[in-house]
């Protein structure tokens, strides 16, 4: 017996409601996809910035690891904006769509309820409530869905609850968009036209604002808030998908139309079913787009992420490990020591100082020539090591020629004969070694003899042993000092014998005046004979790069003059090679030079050298025994340091969002094609009184969905490597402490690439599977009603 009890609003709109469930579930689930996403990806970022650190690195202070994890952690905060926008872009469409097709599906019960004098201030009301009950059912299945899946990602269920914000803001936001996307479905027939107008400048506004983003990304900071970095890639990949749904449209036209000249019922009318319900495959082919450029886009993160950190500090450190010593200098002890730690496999001095070239002050690196290759790191192909070498090779240069004293040498001897006043001054013998690692060390000579001659001069006689080093040792330059004295008397020095202590003789031979305001000078000096000469000192040859080279306007060849940086030394140079990086340098605007060479120019023009003050190693020691045998200092490594390995967390993060947004396209697609296949169940018996059987059927709805997602899943391939070439090393220098301005490529993480792509095959592949088979079972039982007729 028929219910004649008056219905009431209350229990109208619930039933209203139960009749559509299935399309009001899978928005709630939607929702709670998008809320569990939203609470995972701050929650893991916040794990990792609570483990950071720990251990400290050996030889830092805790208050600089603490201010290196606060850097991190501001780096994190800066860049979680873009991820929660992003989440939140996929799941409004997601949400959007679905209330569309709510709207669509009442479409005859939103007549009826009008008509019994539903005002539009009451249909609001209704769809704001419907909306509200979908987003808090959705939120409480996200919140424990993301504290089920905390374990998976390193976090705990505690810190899901802390991100109640974030899931409140997301679930209200959600809930604006369901009711506003309802009322605008329900009145779609009177309003076609202006939300064609609206469409259209949205996608203008989009592109536009893509190009801003482009234009503005590279001024971005990592530290704070900056609203460029944040919409980033859901402005570039909402672009990506736009374009990407240009082209499936102009496709579908263009297959429609040479599908019709085929005579038969394949694929004919697949293809014209297609064309007939575009703007609604329009949406599905949107989202899987999105879902696919993600994955895409978050492959390209995570691959550029580790190549340009790494290169960064590779670069920056120079070698593996990199131990500086200021104001400290470098002995070849030292060197010898980190030689010896197990797991180094070569080690080398190096020099860091500061050039002042006109107005510009570029760094300046120089490292001994045998250890370019084996010590020094090549920081992802940035480094090219060849053009370093090749820096000795150049003619009219500075050429260090060091005499090799023998592998069995101990000291050195020399015997110089004094002449001058009746009564001579002392005079002190210097040696300049280099052993084999390349490491200087300047030494003053013991004097063994002082024996008369019946001329009026003197044979001085001075030796002394090798410092700790690595043998074989190599001598470079021989000076000779008065030191400091009132009276003004002139002494010359001849070299007369210069032999090895435990070797031979070494050909080394020189004479210097000593006085007149000069009390030291070089008597000899490895440099093919240029300072006996007594012509100009030629110039270094240095490879500068590319930034130094455009700053000066300097070309291959080209000379130019430079200071040390807080001293009075000068010296000159001449360009050998340009080059994209400098190792070791932490500016584009650098300058390399052969330590054995630069160690000569500056023996050319004064009586000191400037020693090396770092020591660089390659291979994979323990980093605490390495900083242990150099004084506990701090070690530079060629991997991230803590503050930008903190940034890493990112990596996982962007995985999260790319399996959240995964889910919403499946769930989304499977309401839609559900939604489709309800609205199509005449057409069935009418197929099937054609003679149509339901197995054909069935794989024409296969081929025609499986078209669909299929040509959605190969646009979404090309829109997300678009998105990435333009934007992720923008977005990983602007939220990555350290990363260096250097020009880098795009790379992608093929293993976890390769994986989403296949998951996300399988779930549409298992939605065309079950369209199909819901329509096989559904012809067989399909008849033509007399409205069809």
């Amino acid at each position: 017996m028929p219910d004649r009890r008056a219905v009431s609003s209350v229990r109208l709109l619930a039933a209203r409601g139960r009749a559509r469930a299935g399309l009001l579930v899978s928005a709630a689930a939607a929702v709670a996809v998008a809320v569990a996403t939203v609470c995972l990806l701050p929650a893991t970022l916040a794990r990792a910035v609570a483990a950071a650190g720990t251990p400290a690195p050996p030889g830092v202070e805790p208050d600089v690891v603490a201010a290196q994890v606060a850097e991190g952690a501001a780096a994190l905060a800066s860049a979680v904006p873009a991820l929660v926008i992003l989440v939140a872009l996929l799941a409004g469409t997601a949400v959007a769509q679905l209330a569309r097709l709510v709207a669509t599906a009442r479409e005859q019960e939103t007549a009826a309820i009008r008509a019994r004098g539903l005002s539009g201030a009451q249909g609001w009301t209704a769809d704001a409530a419907e909306g509200a009950s979908i987003a808090v059912a959705g939120a409480l299945m996200g919140v424990v869905l993301a504290a089920a899946a905390a374990a998976v990602t390193g976090s705990g269920p505690a810190d899901v609850l802390l991100q109640w914000p974030w899931a409140t803001a997301l679930a209200v936001a959600l809930v604006a968009v369901f009711t506003v996307a309802l009322r605008r479905g329900e009145r779609r027939r009177t309003t076609a036209r202006a939300a064609g107008a609206t469409t259209g400048a949205f996608v203008v506004v989009v592109l536009l604002a893509a190009a801003l983003v482009v234009w503005q990304l590279p001024q971005g900071r990592g530290a704070g808030f900056d609203p460029i970095v944040a919409v980033a890639p859901a402005v570039l990949l909402l672009a990506g998908a736009i374009l990407a749904l240009a082209v499936f449209g102009a496709g579908a036209a263009a297959w429609t139309g040479a599908a019709a000249a085929i005579p038969s019922l394949e694929p004919a009318y697949p293809a014209r079913q297609v064309a007939r319900r575009l703007p609604v495959y329009a949406v599905a082919v949107l989202l899987v787009v999105l879902a696919v450029s993600l994955t895409v886009f978050a492959s390209a993160y995570s691959a550029t992420w580790r190549a340009m950190t790494s290169d960064s500090s590779a670069l920056r450190a120079g070698a593996d490990l990199r131990v500086d010593t200021s104001p400290q200098s470098v002995s070849p002890g030292d060197v010898a020591a980190a030689a010896e730690v197990e797991g180094v496999d070569a080690a080398a001095p190096a020099l860091t100082a500061l050039l002042e070239v006109g107005e510009t002050t570029a760094p300046l690196v120089a490292v001994p020539l045998p250890a370019v290759g084996p010590v020094v790191a090549a920081a992802g192909g940035l480094v090219d090591k060849a053009a370093l070498a090749a820096a000795a090779t150049v003619p009219d240069a500075v050429a260090a020629q060091p005499l090799p004293l023998g592998e069995a040498a101990r000291g050195i001897r020399v015997r110089a004969l004094l002449s001058g006043p009746a009564s001579l001054p002392s005079v002190t013998v210097f040696a300049v070694f280099i052993d084999d690692t390349g490491a200087p060390a300047a030494v003053a000579l013991d004097e063994t003899g002082l024996q008369p001659a019946t001329d009026g001069t003197v044979v001085l006689t001075a030796e002394a042993s090798l410092p700790p080093g690595t043998a074989p040792w190599r001598l470079l330059a021989l000076a000779a000092g008065t030191g400091p004295t009132f009276a003004d008397r002139t002494v010359t020095v001849e070299l007369t014998q210069v032999e090895a202590l435990g070797g031979s003789a070494l050909d080394a031979a020189g004479e210097v005046m000593l006085g007149d305001g000069s009390r030291d000078a070089v008597v000899w000096l490895a440099d093919g004979g240029v300072l006996a000469s007594g012509g100009d000192a030629p110039p270094l040859a240095a490879v500068v790069t590319t930034a130094f080279a455009a700053r000066l306007g300097l070309a291959e060849g080209d000379a130019f003059e430079f200071r040390y940086d807080g001293t009075g030394r000068r010296g000159g140079a001449v360009v050998s090679a340009i080059v994209s990086a400098v190792p070791g340098a932490t500016s584009p605007v650098a300058v390399f030079a052969p330590l054995e060479n630069l160690l000569v120019s500056q023996l050319q023009r004064g009586t000191s050298i400037v020693p090396p003050n770092s020591v660089w190693a390659s291979g994979a020691p323990s980093v605490h025994e390495y900083s242990a045998v150099l004084g506990d200092r701090p070690v530079a490594t060629a991997a991230p340091g803590t503050a930008a390995a903190l940034v890493g967390a990112l990596i996982p993060a962007w995985w999260i969002a790319t399996a959240g947004a995964a889910v919403l396209a499946l769930v989304a697609a499977f309401a839609i094609v559900q939604t489709l296949a309800l609205a199509r169940r005449r057409e069935l018996g009418v197929l099937r009184a054609l003679g149509v059987t339901p197995r054909r059927q069935g794989a024409m709805r296969a081929a025609e969905l499986g078209g669909v997602l299929g040509a959605a899943l190969l646009l979404g391939v090309p829109a997300g490597l678009l998105a990435s070439w333009l934007v992720v090393p923008g977005i990983v220098r602007a939220v990555t402490p350290g990363v260096l301005p250097l020009p880098t490529g795009v790379t992608l993480a093929w293993p976890p690439l390769l994986l989403g792509l296949a998951l996300l095959l399988l779930g549409l592949a298992a939605i065309v599977a079950l369209a199909a088979a819901g329509a096989v079972r559904d012809a067989r039982t399909a008849t033509v009603g007399e409205e069809a007729r």
